[in-house]
């Protein structure tokens, strides 16, 4: 995946707390601001058992909580949401089983910086002396 500038902008509901933005066309909604929209009741059976996952999972996942504000505002879902809804759910439910890590990618980073191999014939110059 390409690598995309990320910047800070206010809540657009709230106007209190920050939310990283790495789209220009994507609305700012902080998690509170989020979690109140997509707490309402849902009438139909089916869904109110997709749905019915960990508040936390809400909390750690912009995609889950679009998918659950998507349904709440159209009443239906696609096959795929549907599908890619229960997958994300899985995986962050039990990320042990997908071999995946969810640790921050700083602690994935070695402490020293690595060597660079010079070509051959090459070295490295030397520090000048004051």
């Amino acid at each position: 995946m390409a690598w995309r500038p990320r910047y800070k902008q206010l809540c657009a509901i709230c106007r209190k707390s920050h939310v990283l933005i790495i789209t220009r066309g994507q609305f700012p909604i902080c998690t509170p601001c989020s979690m109140k929209q997509i707490n309402q009741p849902i009438a139909d059976e089916k869904f109110r058992k997709l749905f019915d996952i960990g508040q936390n999972l809400y909390e750690q996942s912009s995609f889950l909580r679009s998918i659950k504000s998507n349904y709440l505002r159209f009443g239906s879902l696609s096959d795929r949401q549907i599908e890619m809804f229960k997958k994300v759910a899985a995986e962050l439910a039990n990320p042990a089983l997908t071999g995946k890590s969810n640790a921050p990618a700083a602690a994935a980073m070695p402490e020293e910086p690595a060597t660079v191999a010079l070509p051959a014939g090459k070295t490295k110059p030397k520090a000048k002396k004051k």
